[in-house]
C-alpha cells in the first residue's frame, strides 16, 4: 500500500490533490510532521491565505513556515529562486501549500520547469498541495507527470479515501486505494486497503428478454408470440403424419414419367 510505503521509505516528491468533498491539508500536514520527526529539514511555503485555525495548526506542529504572497507582476524565476535558496542544506523537504495560486498567475509550463529544476537535486524532495476543483484536466495531468507520487483524496462510504499512484525509479508503477484517518496529533492512522465490492446479481433482476439492446424492435409482444406458436411448419406436419400411423415395414415405388413424347416433334417440318 502506498501510504504505508511512504511512511517507511525516504521522502519522495508527492502531489496531494484534494477537492471540495475532502480537504487534503490534514494528510499534507501529517506527512510533514512525519518527515520532521525523522530528521528532515522542512521549508514550508504557504501561498493560500491561512485561516486562524490553520495558523494554530502550524504552531502545534512547531514547524517554521513562511507566508508567501503571489504577485502577478513577479517573475516565476523569483519563486523558483526562493525555493532553491531555502534548499541549500542536506535532506531538505520543500512543502508548498498550495500550487493553485501559482497556477492561476503563471502557466503550468513555467511552474513545471521550476519544479523540475528543484527536483534535480538528490537531497531535495517536494511535497505540494493542489486544489483539483480549481484547475482543468490538462493542468492536473501535467502536474502528475512531474511528481512521481500522486495522491488524490476524497470521501467514500463516509470515510477518507486516498487513491495513489507511485512511479518508482525502477519503472514499476503501483496503484492503490486506501482508507486512512488523521489523529489530533497529526498522525496517519488506520490505513487499510479499499476493496470495491460488486453487488451480487439476483436471478430475478435479470432481464426476461435476452435480445441485445437495439434501435429496432427485435422482441415480440404477447399477441405476436401467440400467433407464432399457432403456425404449423411443413416439417412438423410431415412428422405428425408419419407418427400417426403405426410403424411397419413398407416400400413405396413411384413410377417415373417417361422421357419421350407421343407426338413426333418433326411432324411439322417440310422436307
Amino acid at each position: 500500500m502506498i501510504l504505508k510505503d511512504i511512511l517507511t521509505q525516504p521522502p519522495v516528491s508527492i502531489l496531494i490533490q484534494d477537492s471540495c468533498s475532502l480537504k487534503g491539508r490534514p494528510l499534507f500536514l501529517s506527512l510533514i510532521r512525519h518527515y520532521s520527526e525523522n530528521g528532515y529539514s522542512i521549508r514550508y511555503f504557504k501561498y493560500d491565505s491561512p485561516l486562524s485555525s490553520e495558523t494554530t495548526e502550524m504552531e502545534q506542529l512547531k514547524i517554521s513556515w513562511k507566508k508567501s504572497i503571489v504577485d502577478g507582476n513577479q517573475d516565476v524565476m523569483s519563486v523558483k529562486n526562493s525555493w532553491t535558496s531555502e534548499a541549500r542544506n542536506d535532506q531538505v523537504l520543500v512543502a508548498i501549500d498550495s500550487l493553485s495560486p501559482l497556477l492561476l498567475n503563471w502557466t503550468v509550463g513555467a511552474i513545471a520547469s521550476a519544479l523540475r529544476n528543484l527536483q534535480k537535486t538528490t537531497t531535495v524532495s517536494v511535497i505540494a498541495l493542489v486544489h483539483g476543483d480549481v484547475h482543468d484536466k490538462h493542468t492536473l495531468q501535467a502536474l502528475n507527470y512531474i511528481f512521481p507520487c500522486h495522491l488524490a483524496v476524497r470521501r467514500a462510504q463516509g470515510r477518507n479515501l486516498c487513491s495513489g499512484t507511485w512511479r518508482k525509479a525502477s519503472g514499476k508503477i503501483t496503484d492503490s486505494d486506501e482508507y486512512y484517518s488523521i489523529t489530533e496529533k497529526w498522525e496517519l492512522k488506520d490505513v487499510k486497503e479499499f476493496i470495491e465490492t460488486q453487488p451480487a446479481v439476483m436471478p430475478d433482476s435479470l432481464p426476461k428478454s435476452a435480445v441485445p439492446k437495439s434501435t429496432f424492435k427485435l422482441d415480440l409482444n404477447a399477441r405476436e408470440e401467440q400467433a407464432r406458436s399457432q403456425v404449423v411448419l411443413p416439417y412438423i406436419k410431415k412428422h405428425n403424419e408419419s407418427t400417426s400411423e403405426p410403424s411397419r415395414g413398407k416400400i413405396i415405388y413411384e413410377v417415373e414419367a417417361p422421357d419421350w413424347d407421343d407426338e413426333d416433334p418433326d411432324d411439322d417440318l417440310e422436307i
